[in-house]
């Protein structure tokens, strides 16, 4: 975990130096890692955590449109239920507001997500789509860098709930 934050760092930063001087263009990428929270219907609530990356789009100063995909890269446990995040994609409108160096947004959209949960009963792998929309706030490092964080809620079905907090590096190409 350790090793891939510090190489990721590390092209972001080699990436915003090489074009810092250069215009940004509308396509924009972000990488974080999300500490996530999932409550289960079962009675325990686990939090696994995710490498997400993001692609965007911005169609308007105060619109993009984004592409999400997370990997899970640790799981937890609680009350013998173990539960990590396999997977997560999506798609988002992300209305958006710039003031100095500080945008904040909110995020609309739909992800499927897909959970794996292991008891002593066995296996159980949670898969489904919805609903997903969350709120953040991105700090302009440079006119091609920036650093954000935001909450977003990807899964609340029946019982079910997956939510969570992101901190990530973005880059405007």
């Amino acid at each position: 975990m350790k090793r891939l934050v510090i190489a990721a760092a590390s092209a972001f930063l080699a990436l915003a130096s090489a074009h810092a001087q250069q215009q940004a263009s509308p396509l924009y990428g972000e990488l974080g890692y999300s500490f996530l929270r999932h409550d289960s219907g079962l009675g325990f609530r686990t939090n696994p955590q995710a490498l997400r990356g993001i692609v965007g789009y911005n169609v308007h100063p105060n619109l993009a449109v984004e592409g999400m995909a997370a990997l899970g890269t640790s799981d937890d446990s609680d009350n013998g239920f173990t539960s990590k995040m396999r997977h997560q994609i999506g798609v988002f409108a992300k209305p958006k507001y710039a003031f100095d160096n500080f945008e904040v947004f909110g995020r609309v959209g739909w992800v499927q997500s897909r959970l794996r949960t292991t008891s002593a009963a066995g296996t159980v792998n949670e898969s489904g789509s919805d609903f997903a929309w969350g709120l953040g706030a991105n700090y302009n490092i440079n006119p091609k860098m920036y650093v954000g964080v935001d909450y977003m809620r990807t899964f609340d079905k029946g019982n079910s709930k997956v939510d969570g907090v992101t901190i990530g590096v973005g880059y405007r190409f």
